[in-house]
């Protein structure tokens, strides 16, 4: 068919069309221009009706589709209809021709592919210009220039009176399309121990251009093609892919749909119908890790999750379960996590910050995708884990700098992080923190890097101020820059051609850090970008050696701070580019509602972020202090703690039989590895083969991670369980048995509503577990064991024994608020006897004789004047306001 000539081609599509597609074109003209502009061809019906035609659209993409979109202005309709302008849009392509995005190569340059994955960002939609009228300003003569997807042309020169311009473009005559730039990343239950997601470019025009939005998983058709890579302006031999999207559907397919074959489904059945399923179930959740029982049946039912209701009213429950591990180092969090995330049908895995200019959850930026100047749509990891399961390691963790650090504003100038704290402070809104304060309302921008590495100028949306830890690092550059950050601060390191992310605690010497180089002019919000930075692979940064860390003490700071940069993890200070926080304001809406909202430069969406959120944090203080509120031990903010159905702590405490078990398993567990590599590297063993797989077995899964994961997904797609009375009678006495404590006057209230909806969402987890369409009391009581452990870990104020629900809603407990409530009296009746205030000395001794704890009363001394609600006239004098 390849040889055939065009007339024969276009019939060949002409007949085609009037075979398997005669009422669609009959619809595309009724509907054309304004409702629909294009016929979407399934490529199997292609081949069913000619195999030849059908491979050379595979091979020649752009021509075929020229002769497709020829038979269609010549279809012969019934009505007066031209279809001149309506497009051929082919999908639906044979497995051979839809590669993993991490599989496409040259060989694959210039033909048709379909791949699939997840939108991770997308510009807004902007007018191209197709073909240009250019009106040359001498004689008024229009001149039309094609324009291509490279450098905008301009006329020669005049075809009237061949001068060379001036031309200006004349808008009425010239031709313009809707454009649209994508970025699609595979998805990530395709991707398994720990790999890089990869990701693809994607141009589109006209009628499919906003159709999808950051999350949404897509099948993308297009073209592939080459675009040169530079550095420093300079062109490389090196080319990057990008397609030229034909059509792009969003995928109604779940996740749920894998591959599950009978024996699969056998299998299943087989261990649902087990009276120890449960055990089984655990025994398959990090087996390498000992002990936790109870946390590992957690994040069972996690996998699990419960049923997502939908009311006639048009509201949403959730089903999805959130679940928090605080702990002592060492103790297996972050392995845990790990492995939930390789087993999980659907999930994303990432540090609190997050690896993207989006962090956690979404975010409308200004950065390097396309020209560098278009607001481009970022889905975080909440969103690209819809769904499915968001593994968050370090949730809690601060990364701060000293207060000398000099920020480089966005005017060029220099400021210390100290000095725009105190300025923040007095004119925006302070949120006191446990340790420290969060200022919003900030009036500043400064100076950021994008992706890839053009400085530009971003507003800044907080900034932090946290107590200085006992400890910190010092980092030097060859060029005698200086920093001092928190041990678990990152660093933007160059290595291998890339930049990944280190610690300044694992920092080496000789590591190379970005910092800027002197630009006259950069990218603002609206303003203008210089010629070396315009280019999408321009950098502003270049690699500096370092040549210096030392770790220092952190009692000559009473402070450290960070700022909070929109669309964005960075900003230049010290002559480097520092990390910065994320703000989680917008985490509140992503974890309850299940959705983020972004509004910012025309750009008004809301996402989706329909999954579970499996966080690991650790203790503040090192060491969780069973002594202390979890509000007082983590930097988290109470409303985001709240959000939580779990949380458990995870503690390191001695434990002779405990230790001994544990030593044992560690023990077993590296041999059954060393054997397994002897069996591998060495061809002479004195253990037999079955001694080696006697050792294996004990530290095997129970479970097949691979069957086990088509079992969650198999589950989840099937099983919609509703409540047993008995089941519902069993949470209701739980819960109004907690409530009841709190009917005193003097009580604290035990628990709220969002604990009976845990409950609910739990027990239908566990009723999934076991492949069942109701829940019974079994599995309420299962749970409520669950919570009630969870409860005396978390939810019990350490000065009564009493369970308290502020602790975790609100972030103090009843007995902390009536100590709080005691000490503003206290000095209050104190200052009332002295001229400058009460003096601190004195309310110490005054807490001492109603009972009051000194260490206590300094801390909610000092927690009173972050909130402003006392404040120091004179030196060691306080006054209430």
């Amino acid at each position: 068919m390849a040889q055939a000539g065009n007339s024969e081609l276009v019939d060949a599509f002409e007949q085609f069309f009037r075979n398997y597609y005669d009422n669609e074109i009959k619809q595309l003209a009724q509907q054309y221009p304004n409702e629909q502009r294009s016929l979407h061809v399934d490529w199997q019906e292609l081949y069913r009706f000619d195999p030849d035609l059908a491979d050379d659209m595979l091979a020649q993409p752009e021509q075929l589709q020229r002769y497709a979109e020829e038979a269609l202005r010549l279809y012969d309709l019934p009505i007066d209809v031209s279809l001149g302008q309506a497009h051929v849009r082919i999908k639906n392509l044979p497995e051979t021709e839809t590669p993993e995005i991490r599989e496409i190569r040259a060989r694959d340059m210039n033909s048709l592919v379909e791949v699939h994955g997840i939108v991770r960002k997308a510009t807004d939609v902007r007018p191209k210009i197709e073909e240009a009228a250019f009106e040359c300003q001498l004689c008024g003569t229009l001149s039309r220039v094609p324009q291509s997807s490279g450098d905008f042309q301009e006329p020669h020169e005049c075809q009237g009176c061949e001068r060379q311009g001036p031309f200006k473009v004349n808008f009425d005559q010239s031709e313009f399309v809707d454009s649209q730039k994508l970025r699609i990343q595979e998805s990530p239950e395709g991707l398994r121990g720990g790999e890089t997601p990869q990701a693809l470019d994607v141009h589109v025009e006209d009628d499919i251009t906003g159709e999808v939005t950051p999350g949404d998983h897509v099948s993308a058709t297009g073209v592939l093609r080459l675009e040169q890579q530079s550095n420093q302006g300079e062109k490389t031999p090196v080319f990057d892919f990008y397609m030229e999207g034909m059509s792009v559907d969003i995928d109604e397919e779940q996740f749920e749909d894998m591959d599950i074959t009978d024996e699969d489904k056998k299998r299943i059945y087989e261990i649902s119908n087990r009276d120890d399923v449960y055990e089984k179930m655990v025994g398959s959740i990090a087996p390498s890790i000992y002990g936790y029982d109870q946390e590992k049946l957690a994040m069972t039912l996690q996998l699990f999750s419960g049923v997502t209701k939908h009311l006639p009213d048009g509201s949403r429950i959730r089903g999805d379960l959130h679940m928090l591990l605080i702990g002592d180092p060492g103790t297996g969090k972050s392995q845990m996590i790990g492995y939930i995330q390789n087993i999980a049908p659907r999930s994303v895995y990432t540090s609190g910050k997050g690896s993207s200019s989006a962090g956690l959850t979404a975010a409308a930026v200004r950065d390097d995708f396309g020209d560098g100047q278009q607001w481009t749509l970022e889905a975080g990891a909440l969103v690209l884990a819809d769904q499915g399961i968001a593994a968050v390691d370090e949730l809690d963790k601060m990364r701060c700098v000293t207060g000398e650090t000099i920020v480089k504003l966005a005017d060029g100038s220099n400021e210390s992080i100290g000095e725009i704290a105190c300025q923040a402070a007095a004119g925006g809104t302070i949120e006191p923190l446990e340790n420290g304060q969060t200022i919003r309302g900030v009036d500043l921008a400064v100076r950021t890097m994008t992706e890839s590495g053009v400085i530009v100028d971003r507003p800044v949306t907080a900034v932090h101020q946290y107590e200085a830890p006992s400890e910190l690092i010092e980092i030097v550059t060859e060029d005698g820059k200086q920093l001092r950050t928190t041990a678990d601060h990152p660093f933007f390191i160059y290595q291998n051609g890339s930049v990944v992310e280190r610690s300044a605690e694992n920092l080496e010497i000789g590591d190379r850090t970005l910092t800027p180089q002197d630009r006259s002019s950069v990218i603002a919000d609206g303003g203008v970008v210089s010629a070396e930075s315009a280019h999408s692979a321009g950098r502003d940064v270049e690699p500096k050696e370092i040549i210096g860390r030392r770790r220092i003490e952190g009692d000559d700071w009473d402070y450290v701070y960070d700022l909070t940069v929109e669309g964005t993890h960075n900003f230049v200070a010290n002559g480097m580019v520092v990390h910065n926080s994320e703000d989680r304001s917008a985490m509140h809406e992503a974890l309850e509602q299940q959705k983020i909202s972004v509004s910012k430069a025309g750009i008004n969406a809301t996402l989706k972020s329909r999954c579970s959120l499996l966080g690991a944090a650790n203790p503040k203080y090192g060491r969780f202090d069973q002594y202390e509120p979890i509000s007082e031990q983590i930097d988290l903010e109470p409303a985001l703690i709240s959000r939580f159905d779990l949380i458990f702590t995870v503690t390191d405490t001695p434990d002779e039989e405990k230790d001994r078990n544990l030593a044992e398993h560690i023990l077993t567990t590296n041999y059954a590895g060393e054997l397994t590599t002897q069996r591998e590297q060495m061809t002479n063993l004195d253990v037999t083969q079955d001694e080696i797989e006697e050792m294996t077995e004990q530290v095997d899964p129970e479970i097949d991670a691979d069957l086990l994961r088509k079992y969650i997904a198999f589950s989840k797609q099937n099983c919609h369980p509703r409540m047993t009375e008995e089941a519902r009678e069993s949470i209701r006495d739980f819960y109004v048995n907690l409530r009841s404590k709190g009917t005193d006057e003097d009580a604290a209230v035990p628990v709220t509503a969002r604990k009976l909806e845990a409950l609910v969402r739990l027990s239908e987890a566990s009723a999934r577990v076991r492949l069942s369409d109701t829940v019974e009391q079994s599995d309420a009581d299962r749970v409520i064991e669950i919570v009630r452990s969870c409860l005396q870990d978390v939810g019990v104020d350490p000065e009564t024994g009493e369970f308290d629900a502020d602790i975790v809603e609100a972030g103090t407990s009843k007995s902390q608020r009536d100590r709080i409530k005691n000490l503003k009296q206290l000095i209050s009746d104190i200052e009332e006897e002295y001229d400058d205030g009460a003096p601190v000395d004195i309310v110490m001794d005054r807490a001492e004789e109603i009972g009051m704890d000194h260490s206590k009363a300094e801390h909610e001394i000092e927690k009173l004047k972050q909130k402003g609600e006392v404040y120091e006239p004179s030196t060691d004098n306080l006054r209430t306001t």
